[in-house]
């Protein structure tokens, strides 16, 4: 597939950065308590998805609203100048023509480009300002425990709670082990629901790796790291999750002790964040089907 140069790179540069200076913390961006909203674009509405969730999280702003510099424009507004935009991505399907047993053949190829957006904070205008002073949506806890459990049911994974207080996934019996949702206490950047769901949904990531589910085997590619990449699929794809059902994710009490290892594995492969990314995207979509909806360049994304 062909890229943009060193974009690989690049993102795997901002996520080893950010795990180097935020310490066993690196998942914190997810926990910005100023919005219950999950990124979405000021114009078009629509949510961003998989790898983007993750690179708007990475980024200083409480506000969940973005939009591209001609988008903002579009809405009477301006980019404060000096201002830098915030890179995701997104794929675009070229036409090839090829000669075939002399014979014409077209097929279509994606090719992973970059767009930059930026974030209400850093426009000025009308339009702009009404996002930033609107009222926050409230989240309704009830309806959002209702669409995590519905969520959680669908799978068919098995869940078992007993008083350990040890939270995983058994690959050899397939079931995922939780301790008793009492058991779990609120913290200072989440509450206990949020801890109980923000464990659940990265156990449940795992499980999706089951070979009767999505089948990911990287032991061939990663050998004796292959456990540590499915960790960070695990934390993505939790992640991923939370933004999707309103959920705040709690960086686990665990998260430190993998840390050296994924630094490793992204330092080795420019290319493995992008895989554990997909991969965690794949994990998201197997447990919360997302609308149909194709994320393509800024007028529509």
């Amino acid at each position: 597939m062909a890229v943009y140069p060193d974009l690989y790179q690049t993102i795997t540069d901002r996520v080893i950065t950010l795990m180097e200076t935020s310490g066993s913390n690196w998942a914190n961006p997810f926990n910005k308590k100023v919005s219950s909203l999950a990124s979405a674009n000021a114009v078009t509405h629509a949510k961003y998805r998989g790898i983007n969730t993750l690179l708007l999280a990475f980024t200083p702003y409480a506000c969940p609203i973005w939009a591209g510099f001609q988008q903002w424009k579009s809405k009477g507004c301006s980019v404060r100048k000096g201002e830098k935009g915030t890179a995701i991505v997104y794929f675009k399907m070229l036409k090839r023509t090829e000669i075939k047993a002399g014979k014409k053949v077209d097929s279509v190829f994606p090719m992973l480009k970059t767009l930059h957006v930026f974030n209400a904070e850093q426009v000025d205008g009308d339009f702009a300002a009404a996002l930033l002073t609107a009222p926050e949506a409230l989240v309704d806890e009830t309806e959002m425990c209702a669409r995590a459990d519905a969520a959680i049911l669908a799978t068919g994974v098995t869940l078992k709670y007993t008083a350990n207080p040890r939270a995983y996934y058994s690959p050899s019996e397939d079931f995922v082990h939780l301790p008793e949702r009492k058991l779990f206490s609120a913290t200072a950047t989440s509450s206990a629901t949020e801890a109980y769901y923000g464990t659940a949904l990265h156990e449940l990531v795992h499980a999706t790796g089951h070979t009767s589910r999505l089948a990911r085997d990287f032991t061939g590619r990663f050998g004796t790291q292959a456990y540590a990449f499915e960790e960070l699929i695990a934390e993505l794809g939790s992640a991923f999750l939370s933004a999707e059902l309103g959920i705040s994710t709690e960086p686990r009490a665990d998260h430190a002790q993998y840390l050296n290892n994924w630094l490793q594995v992204l330092k080795n492969d420019n290319r493995a964040f992008m895989k554990a990314a997909s991969c965690a995207k794949a994990a998201a979509a197997f447990i919360v089907p997302p609308p149909a909806v194709i994320e393509t360049v800024e007028e529509a994304a």
